[in-house]
């Protein structure tokens, strides 16, 4: 498949599904940097603990996954809203 074949069946996507996927990707991209970012400074292992348990590396991963959705989810929302509101001053015209 070359380029051309994929900017066709792109603009096949309604303008609906073209805004959910931007939204998605763009805020997957943001909540990794975010997550890299401020994980770069902090172990989730050793937050409020002097002593870690066995399972710490358990801890550290389901932090980490915590982490990223939470960043995800919160860039969905601000993504979303710039969408929206994208969306509804086309829409008026101004």
């Amino acid at each position: 498949m070359n380029s051309v074949d994929g900017r066709e069946r792109l603009r096949d996507w309604s303008p609906v599904r073209q805004t959910i996927m931007v939204v998605a990707w763009c805020s997957f991209v943001a909540a990794s940097v975010e997550t890299m970012g401020f994980f770069a400074y902090l172990d989730p292992a050793t937050v409020g603990c002097t002593q870690l348990p066995p399972e710490a590396p358990a801890i550290r991963h389901a932090a980490y996954a915590i982490g990223f959705f939470f960043f995800w989810m919160s860039t969905v929302v601000a993504a979303s809203l710039t969408a929206y509101l994208l969306c509804s001053s086309r829409r008026t015209g101004h």
